[in-house]
């Protein structure tokens, strides 16, 4: 089984340790804080200096993006990252809007085409709920865009048709023949995804 772990505020009732028991996990950004996936996935800039200067990325594995990795290398004297770090660069391209998540699911499925996959943590609807927000790296700062100045948050509850529509897309187009479920305690779900509570995940599992 395959674990994608977003970082909404959802997964809190999850015990991550025992998920990593039952299979493998994929999670994005600054879940390292607090855990350790097998598979680390961010497509942010700062988030991927953070975590290489924390030392993670010596030991365990990071994906990201060429962009990100090139955006890296420019703050090194050498052009290059140190061979001591594990970070790997996703073996397909850039889609945008850019979605750490979104990223790790679709680098799952690459890697176990045929495994079932979970996604845990994926609060696409309404307010935007990210356990770190406040933090590094989540700061709520203002947004200069193409809608002019905006909050994260303003931000997010703009883009939830774009995030729906990414995510509809893993199956129909980016991951043919994707096995996905969200673990998801609400009636709102992406239209061609299933949802299922968060006890019936268990129940789930536990026949596994």
């Amino acid at each position: 089984m395959i674990f994608c772990i977003g970082n909404g505020k959802s997964r809190e009732k999850i015990d991550l340790p025992f998920l990593k028991k039952k299979g493998i996990i994929y999670g994005s950004n600054a879940l390292y804080r607090d855990f350790t996936p097998n598979h680390l996935v961010s497509t942010d800039p700062d988030m991927v200096n953070e975590i290489i200067k924390s030392g993670y990325a010596e030991e365990n594995v990071v994906w990201t993006t060429e962009y990100v990795l090139s955006k890296f290398r420019t703050m090194l004297k050498t052009g290059k990252i140190p061979n001591k770090y594990k970070v790997r660069i996703m073996p397909f391209e850039r889609v945008h809007p850019v979605n750490s998540g979104w990223m790790s699911i679709r680098l799952a499925w690459k890697q176990h085409p045929e495994q079932q996959i979970y996604m845990i943590g994926f609060d696409l609807f309404g307010e935007r709920k990210n356990i770190y927000d406040g933090t590094k790296c989540y700061e709520p700062t203002k947004i200069i865009g193409d809608r002019g100045e905006l909050s994260r948050e303003e931000e997010y509850r703009i883009q939830e048709d774009d995030r729906i529509g990414m995510f509809y897309l893993l199956k129909e187009e980016f991951c043919p023949g994707i096995r996905l479920t969200r673990v998801a305690d609400e009636h709102r779900k992406v239209e061609n995804i299933d949802n299922i509570s968060t006890e019936q995940f268990f129940e789930e599992i536990e026949w596994q």
